[in-house]
Formats: C-alpha cells, sequence, structure tokens
C-alpha cells in the first residue's frame, strides 16, 4: 500500500511556514478533490516547489487542517535519517483527514497527559518533552526519531536543530556522530565539511586535520591531495605563486559576485591592482570574467608598461 503524505494549512487557507495561500485550491465540501497547483517545473528541496510529509505532526500548528495529498514530481532527499519531508512540482489536496488523524494520536494528547509520559501535545510515541514529536524521549520539538534535545532533527540521538541522521551535536548536520554545524559526512569535528572524520573546517574529503582540504589524511590547510603536510602555495592564472593563500588579497570589487559590473564602478587604483596579481593573463582574465584588454585600456586610458602583454 502506498505511502500517504500530508499538507498541514492554517485555519486562515494560508501555508503556517510559507504564507502560501491555498484557498482556492481545497477540496470540496461534497468530497471532491481541489485542483492541482500550478507546476513549478525546478522543484527540489531546500528551494523551490510544494512541500508534504508523511508526519504531519511535526508541522502541525494549533487550528490547523490537515489534507491528504496527490503529488507529482517528487524530489526526495537522499541523506541520512528518516525522510522528513519532499519537495515536489505540483500538488492536490485530496480531502481533509484532520478528524480522523487527530483521533488517531494517543490518549495523553488529549486530557490524560500521564499515560504515556509525554510533556507537551501532538506527539507520536511517549516521554516527549516538547511538541509534534515522531518518536521517544525527545527533547524540543518536531523532532522525527528518538532521544533527540533540540528542534527539527530526523534520525536519533542529536543535540541541536535541523540535523538529518544520529548521533548529531550541532546544527544542520546530514549524517551521523558530527560535532559541529552543517557537515556532510560522519564523525567530523568542526563544521561545514564534505566528508567524514574531519577536525576543522569545510573540508571537502576525509581524515583531514585542518581546514579547507580537498583529499583525504591532510594535515594543515588548502591542500589537493593526500598526506600532505606543508600549506600549498596557491596557483594563479594557472601557474604557481610563491605565495600562501593567507597572503593573496584581491582588490575590492572582485569580491562582488557580477564582475562586468563591479568592474564599471571600480576605482583606478583598484584595477591598477588587478593588473597587478601575480601571473595576471589577460586572456585567462577575460574568459573568466568577460573583461578584456580593451576593457582595461578604456577604463585606466592606458596600460601601465609591466600589463602590456598579449
Amino acid at each position: 500500500m502506498d505511502e500517504k503524505y500530508y499538507k498541514v494549512i492554517g485555519a486562515d487557507g494560508k501555508s503556517p511556514t510559507t504564507r502560501f495561500d491555498y484557498s482556492d485550491y481545497l477540496p470540496e465540501s461534497d468530497g471532491t478533490p481541489g485542483k492541482w497547483l500550478p507546476e513549478i517545473p525546478d522543484s527540489r528541496l531546500l528551494s523551490d516547489g510544494y512541500y508534504a510529509s508523511k508526519y504531519w505532526n511535526m508541522w502541525y500548528v494549533e487550528g490547523a487542517r490537515i489534507y491528504e495529498v496527490e503529488m507529482r514530481g517528487v524530489c526526495r532527499g537522499t541523506g541520512a535519517g528518516v525522510e522528513k519531508q519532499v519537495c515536489c512540482a505540483q500538488i492536490r489536496l485530496i480531502r481533509d483527514a484532520t478528524d480522523a488523524l487527530l483521533s488517531t494520536l494517543p490518549a495523553c494528547e488529549f486530557p490524560q497527559p500521564k499515560v504515556s509520559a509525554n510533556t507537551g501535545v501532538l506527539n507520536t510515541g511517549s516521554h516527549n518533552t516538547g511538541n509534534c514529536n515522531v518518536g521517544d524521549f525527545n527533547t524540543g520539538n518536531r523532532n522525527t526519531g528518538s532521544l533527540n534535545s533540540g528542534d527539527f532533527n530526523t534520525g536519533d540521538r542529536n543535540s541541536g536543530m535541523d540535523n538529518v541522521g544520529d548521533g548529531n551535536f550541532g546544527t544542520g548536520n546530514v549524517g551521523c556522530e558530527n560535532v559541529g554545524h552543517s557537515n556532510t559526512g560522519n564523525r567530523n569535528k568542526g563544521s561545514y565539511n564534505s566528508g567524514s572524520c574531519n577536525v576543522g573546517f569545510a573540508n571537502s574529503g576525509s581524515f583531514n586535520i585542518g581546514n579547507r582540504n580537498s583529499g583525504n589524511w591532510n594535515i594543515g590547510s588548502r591542500h589537493c591531495g593526500y598526506f600532505n603536510t606543508r600549506e600549498p602555495c596557491a596557483f594563479m592564472f594557472d601557474k604557481p605563486t610563491n605565495l600562501k593563500f593567507s597572503e593573496i588579497r584581491l582588490p575590492k570589487w572582485l569580491n562582488f559576485p557580477n564582475p562586468r559590473e563591479a568592474f564599471e564602478t571600480a576605482t583606478s587604483k583598484e584595477v591598477e591592482q588587478t593588473l597587478a596579481l601575480p601571473n595576471f593573463d589577460f586572456q585567462i582574465f577575460e574568459k573568466i570574467t568577460g573583461i578584456s584588454k580593451s576593457d582595461f585600456t578604456r577604463k585606466l586610458g592606458r596600460l601601465p608598461e609591466s600589463a602590456k602583454q598579449e
């Protein structure tokens, strides 16, 4: 039998989280499903799309209605832990399931809180302190799993918020036994690591001690490869320099996302600093930014002698 997914909509017909108005798409009183909502072709998790969940009580708010949904273009997460929600290109609300679902909650959710020892409301499980937990022994709100301390955790034994996996201590981890924030992988100590068993920050790979390493078993920072200990010098314009990453200072205008727009407002001094970057190459610079040698000439009036290269 297919699993059912639900959408929680407030008493005003709007989503409690996004405030999107679903009033025109609700099922009819005679049981006819609502209209399909407009399609969102590029829907994906953590971005645009319509969200639905098997665990309606993670999202329930007082007075809301819970609708069973039909879905098209479903995007599912691939990380560890329980599936908290899915993102869809299109949904329609089939029927109002509020009364049927609320009647399935343990008796403790109504007047006898001691039956399953929950402190809070809308918990599915026992010994929860908080609201809308799916599982047991959670301290916090809207957890899916058991022994979580915090909110919106999917898995077991998490301390923090928005963890997907088990045994995380921090926020926004996808994996298990991470200490830190926003790690993707397992047993990282630090934050923003992609991989496993890293000690540090923003590593892509595993078993690194340091920051921003790409590869495995590096000690230090910014290594690309394996078993390195000394901080490498940076490449610029496809050639090595004798500068560490920490020693490189880009002109201020190159810290903006639209280089063409930033170039037009850059000062002459900043443009000259750009030409003085190690290994500066007009062809490479134009290929990456779209800014040509003639643009530099126009901006400065004439190029410095040191920059007159092909």
